[in-house]
């Protein structure tokens, strides 16, 4: 029995010319409207990062016990529930699951703001994880189904923009919010006890999912396109996750680099995010405050035009009749990001080095649309939600889980000197990002195979 046959599902298409697609005005209302519920998702997780102090001395917890609520509690949803609950987007109404999933990560994210205990915070921040899992999943399947394959990068790229954007924004707005309550007096409510600023912060955030659950109420559900037809006597009820898993190793080779190559990077650039404060001060002498106001004005200025740089790229490379500019679009991004992003920490001033680190994440971001656009595509209907929930939890837990500890592995161990992190990064990146080029460039040729193949069977591609 081969992979189409174990999910239940027969591999012949539908043309895409049968029904035709939602006018670009909906599908293009419908792209800002996710990046705008992304950007809610990125603030409550900036929020949470600022508030680490604070929630650290009124909680009376421990380093330990901090890392798992940043991390550990959200991962660990994903681990449990995530992929399988994600099946759920391969079924039902799209609109309604983001709904729901939008209401009820916000409500956590207050709930986050009401808790008095280490395991009330941990089980708000594990609803969090509840709701966000799946909003992924569920963004990128509506996408699919919204704009045709020559424009799904521009509306990857307008959602990715709300996910850069949120970065960024989320610590403004998240400092913003604390700088005003800061100092208030503590509030006594009946039933819920004595209420401190940063908590009237986490209860302010979760209030920003009202207005995006109405809006995104507002969308319509487009139809399902590049469905396989059912076999004769079932339901369309989405794959099995053992379906859609057989499916992943029968095409592996055409998955695989997609993976293991933003697997490689998703690792170093967890390890940065997580010791570019440590790399200014150690190598600089900058405060924290100097450090977050460059990095974050120079990332939010670079990430706009580097998305939008991407899709005129794919859009280039598609009228030239390449099948596979999804896979070489990454392929070409990934090569020249990687010299910048192995020079950045070894630049003499750190104003060249924030150019740098600014520059190679853009270079990066011009794979983004790409990368996620072939992810959809090569993916049948009924599998894009779990196939994505899959991609994501791999991406995720080996980031978040090797990153930060690759890099204080090699300045301790291999260096054995606080003093010498930035040939720390330097060699983090000199393994993986010419280890990721290599893996999107072995790729390329599998990609464009599968993509003749699909085009044969009348697949919209």
């Amino acid at each position: 029995m081969n992979d189409i046959a174990a999910a239940g599902i027969k591999a012949t298409l539908p043309s895409p010319a049968d029904e035709p697609w939602p006018p670009l005005r909906q599908a293009y209302y419908a792209a800002w409207v996710l990046a705008a519920a992304q950007m809610c998702a990125m603030l409550n997780n900036g929020v949470m990062t600022l508030m680490v102090e604070p929630v650290k001395r009124d909680l009376q917890l421990t380093d330990l016990q901090m890392s798992y609520l940043l991390g550990f509690s959200v991962v660990l949803f994903y681990a449990l529930v995530g992929i399988p609950a994600a099946r759920l987007v391969d079924r039902y109404n799209r609109k309604w699951l983001m709904t729901i999933s939008v209401v009820i990560w916000s409500l956590a994210t207050a709930a986050s703001g009401l808790a008095s205990t280490f395991w009330q915070f941990f089980a708000a921040r594990f609803g969090i994880g509840a709701g966000e899992s799946i909003n992924g999943p569920l963004s990128y399947s509506l996408l699919a189904d919204y704009f045709p394959p020559e424009k799904l990068p521009r509306g990857i790229a307008i959602y990715n923009a709300g996910l850069q954007g949120g970065n960024a924004l989320s610590l403004l707005l998240g400092a913003f919010l604390f700088y005003i309550l800061t100092g208030l007096p503590t509030i006594d409510l009946p039933l819920v006890g004595i209420l401190r600023d940063w908590q009237l912060v986490f209860i302010g955030t979760g209030l920003v999912g009202i207005p995006i659950a109405l809006l995104v109420m507002s969308m319509a559900e487009p139809k399902r396109r590049g469905h396989s037809k059912l076999v004769a006597g079932t339901r369309p009820q989405g794959a099995t996750l053992r379906g859609v898993i057989a499916y992943l190793w029968h095409h592996k080779r055409v998955y695989g680099p997609m993976f293991l190559g933003l697997s490689f990077t998703s690792i170093h650039m967890m390890g940065v995010g997580a010791w570019t404060a440590a790399f200014y001060t150690r190598t600089f002498g900058w405060d924290p405050a100097t450090i977050g106001l460059y990095s974050g004005l120079i990332s939010l200025g670079l990430a706009g035009p580097a998305l939008f740089g991407a899709v005129w790229f794919n859009e280039y490379l598609r009228k030239r009749g390449h099948a596979d500019t999804n896979m070489r679009v990454m392929a070409i991004g990934l090569t020249i990001a990687a010299p910048i992003m192995i020079a950045a920490p070894l630049m003499p001033s750190p104003y060249l080095a924030l150019a740098l680190f600014g520059l190679g994440p853009a270079l990066m971001l011009v794979a983004a649309p790409s990368l996620n656009t072939a992810l959809q595509i090569i993916t049948p209907n009924e599998m894009r939600g779990q196939m994505t929930a899959i991609y994501l939890f791999i991406v995720l837990a080996l980031s978040q889980a090797i990153g930060p500890t690759f890099f204080a592995f090699l300045t301790q161990v291999v260096f054995g000197d606080e003093a010498q992190l930035r040939y720390a990064i330097a060699t983090s990146a000199a393994v993986l990002f010419p280890a990721t080029a290599i893996t999107y460039w072995l790729g390329v040729r599998p990609y464009r195979h599968r993509i003749l193949e699909l085009q044969a069977q009348g697949a919209p591609v």
